[in-house]
């Protein structure tokens, strides 16, 4: 028990629950109670429900997320945090991406001195370069693997349509962002990797010519080139992937956690002894409301309760087609069970788990940077072409399939066709159904694409050498990363 006597009227004032806030001895307690600390902190941290509501609401990083998210989310199969990696690999890639400005040079002359520089002459610059590089490159594999979680979930249903193409344009970004940085080494390596995906620009039809000029800048990769790529990594790309982030994470919170539906369709539920039974273009749902007003509290009211599923009645407000099936008398007030709260507070269960998640990224991109050092080849000369010349990692199951079919279907049409279909996806895919069971012809077509674009990949990756040539990487490994 809190003696009252003790508690000032400000502090009674000021406090949550249960309308009191306890002084603590000790210099932090004091320090806590000052009019500085309480201009920053408005609410103090109490372990209540509304403590915690309060600080979500209060705090600008807290206010990222929901206050209370399904039980559901805080299980780690439900998303394997994939979004969330993908944010922190960012912000690795932003802290380790200005360290690294301060000591580079975007010039042809001094970019090569640079990178040595980091090697020998910069303090932690050669493990900033590596976390750097091996943060791009799982921020991209993590993005992909996101996408795919997404749509085998079925995550990408209405309402979530136009959040899935910003995750298209997302992966878009992320790939550029990549690409951009892969030139800014300006070794062997580098240049011709870059020389290999900016020589797809120039088979876009009609403006190929307009866009190659516009990204290289001259006849062929050099100042220009390199200057245009550092602005794009630096700023450009940058601001466009917050900013689209900064939307997409502001969509998952306006749309919701995707929740599984059932297929069953065409079916009539009743609602409720005697209620009223209702279709909505012929799926049933289950909850009722009348007017916005929930029916147990009218009922607790006394008050006659004409039910109305959720659905129809928001279907009934956005003027849809309504089909009544029939009316029948209530005869007696049944007691109903009502839906338990599946929900928890985001703060702390989701906030400490995604703490744990961030770490535990941070300590692997650490590991990878020092277990794995950053390539280095010779300074990039266009009058020697190594062998093989291999576009990076995410790009080099395009390069083999260029190795196969006409470039202007290989590296325009193919990769246009699948980010479109991608992005329009969810507006031609009507099935309701999220259950794989119910989604054969979609996840059958999607994975074939996925699975052709892993096998290329590979083949690019390990088993092509000099000349193009198949060559085991048992025998002798072609692999650059």
């Amino acid at each position: 028990m809190i003696d009252q006597d003790a508690v000032s009227g400000e502090q009674l004032r000021d406090g949550l629950e249960p309308d009191v806030y306890p002084v603590h001895e000790g210099r932090w307690q004091r320090l806590k109670h000052t009019d500085a600390w309480r201009s920053m902190f408005r609410h103090p941290q109490l372990d209540t429900p509304r403590g915690r509501a309060l600080q979500g609401f209060s705090n600008v990083f807290l206010h990222v997320y929901p206050v209370k998210v399904p039980r559901r989310v805080l299980r780690l199969r439900y998303s394997w945090r994939l979004g969330f990696i993908a944010t922190v690999l960012f912000w690795i890639l932003v802290v380790t991406g200005v360290y690294l400005m301060f000591f580079y040079t975007p010039s042809v002359t001094s970019a090569y001195g640079d990178m040595q520089q980091l090697r020998t002459g910069i303090g932690f610059g050669q493990l900033v370069r590596n976390v750097h590089r091996w943060s791009a490159h799982l921020m991209v594999l993590v993005v992909v693997l996101h996408l795919v979680r997404v749509f085998f979930a079925g995550a990408y249903k209405k309402p979530r349509e136009f959040n899935w193409v910003v995750g298209i344009a997302l992966l878009a970004i992320t790939l550029g962002f990549s690409f951009t940085g892969y030139l800014l080494p300006w070794d062997q390596l580098s240049y011709w990797a870059v020389t290999v995906g900016t020589n797809l620009v120039s088979y876009v039809p009609v403006f190929g010519g307009v866009l190659t000029d516009l990204l290289i800048g001259g006849p062929q990769i050099g100042q220009s080139t390199l200057q245009r790529f550092y602005a794009l990594h630096v700023a450009v790309l940058p601001l466009a992937l917050a900013l689209m982030l900064m939307v997409h994470i502001w969509r998952v919170r306006k749309d919701g956690f995707a929740v599984r539906r059932g297929s069953d369709t065409g079916t009539v539920g009743s609602f409720a002894e005697g209620a009223t039974e209702f279709s909505v273009d012929g799926a049933t749902t289950d909850g009722a409301i009348v007017g916005g007003v929930a029916a147990d509290h009218l009922e607790s009211a006394g008050e006659p309760v004409s039910v109305m599923p959720a659905a129809t009645a928001m279907a009934l407000a956005k003027g849809d087609r309504v089909r009544l099936l029939g009316v029948v008398d209530r005869e007696s007030v049944t007691a109903e069970e009502r839906q338990t709260d599946d929900t928890v507070f985001a703060w702390p269960h989701l906030i400490t788990r995604h703490v744990v998640v961030a770490l535990g990224t941070i300590a692997t991109v650490l590991a990878l940077g020092v277990a794995f050092a950053a390539p280095l080849r010779d300074i990039a000369n266009p009058n020697l072409t190594p062998e093989p010349a291999k576009a990076p990692w995410y790009f080099v199951g395009l390069q083999e399939l260029l190795s196969r079919f006409d470039p202007l279907i290989a590296g325009i049409f193919v990769p246009a066709g699948v980010l479109t279909v991608l992005a329009l996806l969810p507006y031609f895919d009507k099935n309701p159904a999220t259950e794989s069971k119910y989604r054969k012809v979609a996840i059958s077509i999607f994975a074939t694409i996925l699975l052709v674009a892993v096998v290329l990949t590979v083949i690019g990756a390990l088993f092509r050498g000099p000349g193009w040539k198949f060559v085991p990487p048992w025998q002798h490994s072609y692999l650059e990363m």
